[in-house]
């Protein structure tokens, strides 16, 4: 029969075990967000810009437009 102290290690990690870890993976993350970024930060809020967001909406919704109006022309089958 398992004696107290091995019930004790064995039961999981404590709150501080796990802070410890929650604050290495995220560190682990961050950096590795910051080495495999596609675009830098300048390329990125020019991206994001309302005005290029805007315009590529209305892009898209005339695009889907037309789609609807080339299938409903077309006979159904």
């Amino acid at each position: 029969m398992a004696t107290e102290n091995e019930k004790k290690s064995c039961s999981g990690l404590g709150a501080k075990e796990l802070f410890i870890g929650g604050v290495i993976g995220g560190m682990i993350g961050a950096a590795a967000a910051l080495f495999l970024a596609p675009k830098s930060g300048e390329e990125l809020r020019r991206d994001l810009c309302a005005n290029n967001a805007i315009g590529s909406g209305i892009e898209k919704i005339k695009q889907a437009a037309s789609n609807l109006i080339k299938k409903d022309s077309e006979p159904y089958s």
